[in-house]
């Protein structure tokens, strides 16, 4: 990711004005990784090559500046553009007039207004977290396993869409490397797994099964180069008779994002809470409403770094070892779905009402959601498909979310 700073001024305004505000500025932004500032403040028009940026910034330090800025942006090699604006010397005024002649020209652009520094740089890192997190999309090197000859054709869809690279893995090879591991080798994965789940009341020679399965992840990813998993589990649960749930959860405390049942869409929310706020997600199955009026959602796997109180039980489906069951840790959440044409973000809040191995008859971590004013039926009727993935809440988070989308070109979708 590339940036280039450019600061605009009309000399009506005053040169030393100008200066000190565009010097307030590049001081607050140079610390970010790959932005270039333009030093010299642009009053008049010229010629800038941008083919090398993925992103230009435009600080409108002055009214008057609107039609030069459009100038020098829509000369060759448009880019996309972020328009930085403050409240003095009629800066908000010119970036709403560049901002709506950017548009009409079609040229992806968004507006950051500020009051002061710190405004600034807050504001600014949200927006910097979620251009980060959509412009990684393109660096993801992604295994997937599965039992078909090839990449599925989700893959394809994904690697098409978002440019990232994609590496077919067979069931046969991961059970070889996990059958690579060692008596030591499995133990140290236990003392790790042991850091955070309760291991107590586990067979000893199911858990050693399932914790190569672990061994067979973290080899592949080390072989392959990668930073991302897809699974297709359930073919693998049939063949094997035991579950990645797991090697799955573990993997995402590592920071690898790890989707089962082979989904893409869940990858993609998986990777931006991780990118977003240093934790994983949870993938999750709507699982109805209570009587008492919540969604529930249910899955048996979670990154126990999420939890609390978790230990290991059966496999709700196939009653095959092991499923993670955990309290969640925080109250405040939301929860996303990517849209099934990789074109837009479902976002909801909601609040954590009871959690954990509730009831049987459900996936085995189920979580019960207060979705505020959005009533359960209106969620069912309206959900776009099965998995949504849970994010700990955090400040910001939403608009970063939609920072992200906005550079993925995304629609947006907030229910609540």
């Amino acid at each position: 990711m590339k940036m280039l700073l450019l600061g605009f001024a009309s000399r009506l305004h005053g040169e030393l004005y100008y200066e000190s505000m565009f010097r307030e500025v590049t001081d607050i932004l140079s610390g970010f990784k790959d932005l270039e500032v333009y030093q010299d403040i642009v009053t008049e028009p010229l010629t800038i090559d941008l083919g090398n940026y993925d992103l230009v910034i435009a600080y409108l330090l002055t009214g008057g500046t609107s039609r030069l800025a459009y100038k020098v942006l829509t000369g060759a090699n448009r880019k996309p553009v972020l328009i930085i604006a403050h409240s003095k010397h009629n800066s908000l005024a010119s970036a709403l007039s560049l901002r709506s002649k950017l548009v009409d020209a079609g040229i992806r652009v968004k507006l950051l207004y500020f009051l002061d520094r710190n405004d600034l740089l807050m504001k600014f890192t949200l927006f910097y977290k979620g251009l980060v997190a959509g412009y990684g999309l393109k660096h993801l090197r992604i295994v997937e396993i599965n039992d078909y000859p090839g990449i599925s054709g989700e893959g394809k869809i994904f690697a098409d869409k978002f440019g990232a690279e994609i590496i077919h893995v067979d069931y046969d090879e991961l059970w070889r490397r996990a059958e690579e591991a060692s008596i030591d080798d499995i133990r140290e994965l236990e003392n790790i797994v042991h850091q955070y789940i309760d291991l107590s009341g586990t067979n000893k020679q199911y858990l050693d099964k399932v914790l190569r399965i672990y061994y067979g992840l973290r080899k592949l990813l080390s072989i392959h180069g990668a930073n991302a998993i897809v699974i297709d589990c359930f073919p693998l649960v049939l063949k094997y008779n035991v579950t990645p749930c797991l090697a799955v959860a573990m993997m995402n405390v590592e920071g690898i994002p790890t989707a089962c049942e082979n989904d893409y869409y869940s990858l993609i929310s998986l990777y931006t809470s991780l990118a977003l706020t240093g934790y994983p997600g949870w993938i999750s199955n709507p699982s109805g409403i209570t009587s008492d009026g919540y969604l529930r959602f249910a899955h048996c796997t979670i990154a126990p770094i999420l939890g609390r109180k978790c230990f290991l039980t059966t496999h709700f489906e196939t009653g095959n070892p092991y499923a993670v069951v955990c309290r969640f840790r925080t109250d405040k959440v939301l929860f996303v779905r990517v849209d099934k044409d990789f074109n837009g973000l479902t976002i909801y809040r909601g609040k954590v009402i009871r959690s954990g191995l509730l009831e049987p008859g459900y996936c085995r971590t189920q979580l019960i959601i207060d979705t505020g004013i959005l009533k359960p039926e209106e969620f069912v009727e309206k959900a776009t498909g099965n998995h949504h993935v849970f994010i700990p809440w955090s400040k910001g988070l939403i608009e970063s979310l939609k920072h992200m989308a906005w550079w993925l070109n995304w629609r947006v979708d907030i229910r609540n």
